[in-house]
């Protein structure tokens, strides 16, 4: 009697166009069909099935990730980061189960890398808006809000991680 095995290959990858992973999880080699299926059920259910999926976890972790950093690197507003998370979309098909998540704000991937020290140049520069009620001091400085420069200097920031460091223990919850 042959030896008929099951196959289950898994694969964990991280994306940066927008800032985020796909994975792909497939069972080309199973007993029977009823096995496969049986077996991607289950993978579905661990995943992205239940309540309290891993992917789910994994996505909780980077945010709460950016909150921490956030408060730690310089007090950062990271809320429309987080808010710009696009949600969990996956596909199965007979054999295999593709997913893929990501975060739409076009800084996200200045936070997970970190930046260097540099100059940001406009013409004008729109730094923030702000009412004059509120910061009379900065009214002197730039009258009656919004303040326009023509470049700033900023701080590079170190990189958050957050991403890739969730895949790393979404890698480790998956071989446990």
């Amino acid at each position: 009697m042959a030896d008929v095995g099951v196959t289950i290959e898994f694969e964990l990858e991280f994306e940066t166009d927008p800032v985020g992973a796909t994975l792909d999880i497939a069972v080309p080699r199973a007993p029977s069909d009823d096995a496969r299926q049986a077996l991607l059920d289950n993978v579905e259910q661990t995943m992205v099935g239940s309540r309290q999926n891993l992917v789910f976890q994994s996505v909780q972790r980077v945010h709460g990730r950016l909150e921490r950093y956030a408060s730690r690197v310089g007090d950062y507003k990271v809320e429309s980061l987080i808010e710009s998370f696009a949600g969990v979309d996956y596909q199965r098909n007979r054999t295999s189960i593709h997913v893929e998540w990501s975060w739409a704000h076009e800084a996200f991937r200045f936070m997970e890398f970190g930046t260097s020290d540099h100059t940001v140049e406009g013409d004008p520069l729109l730094v923030f808006e702000f009412d004059a009620g509120d910061y009379p001091y900065l009214e002197d400085m730039f009258g009656d809000g919004p303040a326009f420069l023509p470049e700033v200097e900023v701080s590079g920031l170190p990189e958050a991680r957050a991403v890739r460091d969730s895949l790393n223990w979404l890698r480790r919850e998956v071989g446990q």
